[in-house]
């Protein structure tokens, strides 16, 4: 299905220098923004949903797609998302025919310091930032949050509203806050 916003935004990609495969559908208009050495590439046939009623979980927002200074997000081939936050300084990668809910956040840093005294003294110049990796064919619920150094493995599947903070091996499930595993080989 051809959406207006796919047509009016793709010029807007190339002339920032986003990279995209074929097929890329975009439901209303998302964030997608690089600055400095950063770098955004996008895989073919992806569906990025921002509008409010192109999921019906209900989106909080449009879909925000941020790389900084070297930071790269890579996103596989088939990939799903919806109202999602994805911010990288060092690095994202999304494996290939992943589904992405509603509203999920995939932060590769902390944004600011955790000790006060150097969040109050440096508090742009000292957090914590490691890579995100996202297997392929992984299912991450709405409402979640992946957190820095994370790895989820192949065939994972995030509960719904679950806080990952650890690595996650291919083909469980994991939920809770902090996630844990909850079911071996979906």
């Amino acid at each position: 299905m051809f959406h207006i916003s796919t047509y009016l935004y793709k010029p807007l990609l190339k002339i920032m220098g986003v990279k995209y495969g074929k097929n890329l559908n975009l439901y209303g208009l998302p964030v997608i923004a690089k600055t400095g050495r950063a770098k955004i590439t996008i895989g073919s046939n992806c569906h990025i949903k921002s509008s409010f009623l192109s999921n019906l979980v209900g989106l909080y927002q449009r879909s925000i797609i941020v790389a900084k200074g070297s930071g790269k997000i890579v996103i596989g081939d088939r990939v799903g998302m919806s109202g999602v936050t994805i911010y990288a300084q060092k690095g994202i990668t999304i494996g290939d025919k992943c589904i992405i809910g509603g509203n999920v956040k995939i932060i590769d840093n902390d944004f600011h310091p955790v000790d006060p005294q150097v969040r109050y003294e440096t508090p742009v110049d000292n957090y914590g930032i490691k890579p995100i990796t996202i297997g392929n064919n992984v299912f991450i619920g709405c409402n979640s949050i992946i957190l820095k150094g994370v790895h989820i493995g192949d065939n994972a599947v995030v509960g719904a509203g679950s806080v990952v903070c650890s690595d996650v091996p291919e083909g469980v499930l994991v939920a809770g806050n902090p996630a844990v595993v909850k079911k071996q080989h979906c």
